[in-house]
């Protein structure tokens, strides 16, 4: 340790693409996340860091690490004390949730803002900062690297590897170590055999090796240094050994690898880039630590459609259902969404054919309904039915797309009178404004249900699979030319693509689809925030359904989605046709608060890369089947329960409706529009994502009345909006504020007010319809000055709405 120059002490660097990382040095090694997600797999464990958590590599350890779209940091304590030989570092922020945690936080941000403003600070306070978060560390997040005797034996063999991970580096005989543990050298060999996989002297060697020729690569010691600095006591023996597990010699590994290699002593320091936006980042932070009141000027303004929503409604046959129906035409009024989407409309249960004949009497029924509430109908006019999802893996109910003929020609025609029929009822000025989508069979979903005959497609006596691409592009090119002879002007695109599971190269796929003669007049796609990552390494395990720990997925995969377009040069429109934060109907997140909050982050920030997003799905009715014929409460996806009580993400949608088409000013959670300078609309929101209790916790169940737990606790935020440069310099103004969150209009906290049973009778229900609404509180405001401040309180998972109007009096 060097007491003159600190940042000889401390080395910080950034974590830019996925990597593996391991270290055999004695030093504090720190994985640190300024924002977005990280994603670490030790041993077969894995673990996620969300923004402004830390975590400590173990020594010798391989870790690998998923940084994608993070901000995050690798940062190094030079530490070594004698007497703390057999201590190891070894914790984190997100599975054991010590007070200590935001000690070790606060301290290394402030480390962070001491790199970034070197000049400004002195020796000493870098100093007292690395001593200080060194104190913390060797208080709270060590542990004995020794071997205890009063274990069970596997125990026993746990902590020898643990023992040998920590100093493999010294001289360690089995027969030792059995002694101290009481057990015949034989008997613990045969034991860490079946527990590791191999006998420990052959785990103690590769591990020396580990490090072998991490300094073969990256340092330029002698090898004699080397090996000894390994724990190899004979160069002769470990010569002999190198070249057995390496098939080289260990100077002939080295010319190779280094060969091979490209290495740079400075590839993940920081760069001028990286301490600007560091700098931004304090600069930010420090400005809302000292100042609480946002300042917005009301004569900049630019144009945002806010109307572009669109609600999943569902099977198509769902709708001829009264419940159903009058769930729909509570719509009616206030009606936030432009589109209703329905799939299954061309099954042979819902558009039956008899000969030549066919039976619209159905159909007409469902499009009537769709349109007496106000909703244009987009409709997937694909081979799609209906499933219910309790797991991603398991289905609770699948009710198929029926089909009568696998001909194309059959299919084209059902088009075509399809359209004929609609154009007669409707008039063609009507039908021309709907959406038409065909979806893409995907092999995954058919494969689970059991319904592969959907991808089949029969051309010219040839049995073709429309799940391949140029089958899918022929068959679509050719619907939509036939559909167009009818209604030149409608819409029609697909495929319906899975952001979330699609592991496949998009672009070679869309850029023949695209330049094709049948090139779709849109391109829609599903996101849903499972996480690859955890999916593919937990396929073995029982472990929590893999909803992904980055609050910003949606974001982030649009936006990867849009840069594809880009550079296939794809100029039309794009639709989210699917988003919810799980496929699932099963799980309580759904009539949780958070979805409100959910709903406003992910759409607003959505917005300006597509042109229509679809919210998955209205009404819980959707996926009622019967293990919920008696619950009210089952974890549902609907924005309104199936006896019609609403949600809070009901309300995020209607206020979302309630916006301006002015966007005064715009942040992560907080939203200024206006129609015209004498009304002005605040949207703002509290949001926190899921915790690590949802995602380490594996043995408990949650329900109704602790998923509250699920979600990480935040505080309560007040902030203080000044509005300038207003038109009159003095006027008078009636402010109405709106706020729904957990405590307030929240389903799960009424419910749980009221009833322990899941049954809920008539009066209950028409109770609850008006206790979940939001709570209104009006004001009167005085603008002076051509100002006006707003105060605000926001509780964690609130959302409000306050609309500001000017008054006479």
């Amino acid at each position: 340790m060097r007491l003159i120059e600190p940042w000889e002490n401390i080395e910080i660097n950034v974590l830019a693409e996925d990597r593996i990382m391991q270290h055999f040095d004695l030093n504090i090694h720190l994985i640190y996340v300024l924002a977005g997600e990280v994603t670490i797999e030790k041993e077969g464990t894995i673990i996620s860091l969300q923004k402004n958590d830390f975590y400590i590599l173990s020594k010798s350890l391989v870790h690998t690490v998923y940084t994608k779209n993070a901000r995050a940091f690798e940062i190094v304590l030079e530490y070594y004390f004698e007497e703390q030989e057999n201590q190891v570092f070894e914790g984190n922020s997100v599975t054991e949730n010590k007070r200590a945690d935001n000690q070790v936080i606060q301290s290394i941000e402030r480390l962070l803002k001491l790199y970034v403003l070197q000049e400004k600070h002195t020796v000493s306070e870098v100093f007292e900062e690395y001593f200080h978060i060194l104190q913390i560390l060797e208080k709270e997040y060590t542990k004995p690297s020794t071997i205890e005797e009063e274990r069970s034996m596997k125990q026993k063999v746990y902590e020898l590897k643990f023992y040998i991970d920590n100093n493999f580096d010294k001289d360690i005989r089995l027969v030792d170590i059995a002694n101290k543990l009481y057990v015949s050298d034989q008997y613990l060999s045969r034991s860490f055999s079946n527990e590791i996989g191999m006998p420990m002297n052959e785990y103690l060697i590769r591990k020396r090796l580990e490090k072998v020729r991490k300094d073969l690569l990256e340092t330029e010691k002698s090898i004699t240094d080397i090996a000894f600095s390994a724990g190899f006591s004979n160069i002769n023996s470990f010569n002999r050994l190198f070249k057995k597990y390496q098939g080289l010699t260990p100077s002939e590994f080295r010319k190779e690898t280094k060969a091979k290699a490209k290495v740079s002593s400075k590839q993940n320091s920081l760069e001028e880039k990286d301490l600007r936006n560091l700098e931004i980042y304090f600069k930010e932070k420090d400005a809302k630590i000292s100042d609480e009141t946002i300042q917005v000027s009301m004569q900049m303004s630019s144009k945002q459609n806010f109307q572009k929503n669109m609600i999943n409604l569902g099977y198509a046959g769902d709708l001829t259902h009264a419940s159903f129906a009058e769930q729909i035409h509570y719509l009616q009024e206030n009606n936030p969404f432009n589109y209703g989407r329905i799939w299954g409309l061309l099954s042979e249960e819902i558009l039956e054919q008899v000969g030549e004949a066919y039976d619209f009497s159905t159909v007409d029924e469902i499009l009537r309904i769709m349109l007496k509430a106000g909703i244009k109908p987009f409709l997937e006019l694909g081979f799609k039915g209906k499933l219910i999802h309790e797991s991603h893996t398991q289905i609770v109910k699948s009710h198929p797309f029926i089909r009568k003929s696998y001909k194309l020609s059959d299919l084209i025609q059902r088009f075509q009178v399809f359209f004929h029929h609609c154009v007669d009822v409707f008039g063609l000025e009507e039908v021309s404004t709907w959406m038409i989508e065909i979806w893409k069979p995907n092999p995954l979903v058919l494969k689970t249900i059991g319904c592969e005959d959907l991808m089949r497609i029969d051309q010219d006596g040839v049995q073709l699979n429309l799940a391949k691409e140029k089958t899918y592009i022929d068959v679509f090119s050719k619907i939509k030319k036939a559909v167009k002879q009818i209604v030149p002007m409608i819409q029609i695109g697909g495929c319906g693509l899975s952001l979330d599971i699609e592991t496949r190269d998009l672009s070679t796929f869309l850029t023949q689809w695209t330049m094709s003669k049948g090139a779709p007049d849109f391109l829609s796609l599903s996101i849903y925030p499972m996480d690859a990552v955890k999916q593919q390494l937990n396929q073995k395990k029982q472990h929590h359904e893999p909803i992904s720990p980055n609050s910003d997925y949606m974001l982030h995969r649009i936006k990867d989605f849009k840069e594809l377009l880009t550079e296939i040069n794809y100029q039309g429109k794009t639709f989210i046709t699917e988003f919810n934060v799980t496929i699932l109907s099963r799980d309580i997140i759904n009539d949780t608060a958070f979805k409100g909050s959910y709903i406003l982050k992910n759409a607003l920030g959505a917005m300006p890369y597509c042109d229509l997003i679809g919210y998955w799905q209205l009404t819980d009715l959707s996926v009622t089947t019967f293990d919920t014929a008696n619950k009210e409460i089952f974890g549902g996806s609907g924005l309104i329960s199936k006896s019609g009580i609403p949600k809070i993400g009901y309300y995020a949608y209607r206020f979302l409706n309630r916006l301006g088409n002015q966007v005064v000013y715009q942040s992560e959670d907080l939203l200024i529009t206006k129609d015209d300078p004498n009304k002005i609309q605040i949207l703002c929101y509290s949001y926190s994502h899921l915790n690590s209790t949802y995602y380490y916790d594996h043995s408990s169940v949650f329900t109704r009345r602790n998923a509250a737990a699920l979600f990480a606790s935040g505080n309560v935020q007040t902030k203080q909006v000044l509005l300038k440069d207003l038109k009159e310099e003095e006027s008078h103004y009636r402010i109405k504020y709106y706020r729904i969150g957990q405590k307030t209009g929240n389903i799960l906290e009424e419910i749980n007010q009221i009833s322990s049973s899941d049954r809920l009778d008539d009066e209950m229900i028409t109770y609850l319809k008006h206790r979940c609404e939001p709570q209104l509180e009006i004001r009167e405001g005085q603008s002076r000055n051509h100002q006006l401040k707003i105060e605000l309180e926001l509780f964690p998972q609130d959302i409000q709405l306050i609309e500001i109007q000017k008054v006479s009096r």
